[in-house]
């Protein structure tokens, strides 16, 4: 995912946030950490590529010893 679709995802996500936080001083200060953190957060998923598909079936052939 390029940085751009990423970028427009965060802001949709982010424009989110003033709908149920006051808009008060006080609150935009905690605001401010927890809004960081979420972007990054968001930031590491976007970012992270996805694990390839297990190839063949995972089910134990009959006869394996098991552990």
């Amino acid at each position: 995912m390029n940085r751009r679709t990423a970028e427009q995802t965060k802001d949709r996500i982010v424009a989110t946030l003033p709908a149920w936080v006051s808009q008060a001083p006080a609150n935009l200060d905690m605001v401010a950490p927890l809004k960081a953190r979420a972007c990054d957060a968001l930031y590491a998923v976007l970012g992270s590529k996805r694990r390839p598909a297990a190839t063949g079936p995972r089910i134990m052939s009959r006869g394996v010893e098991r552990c």
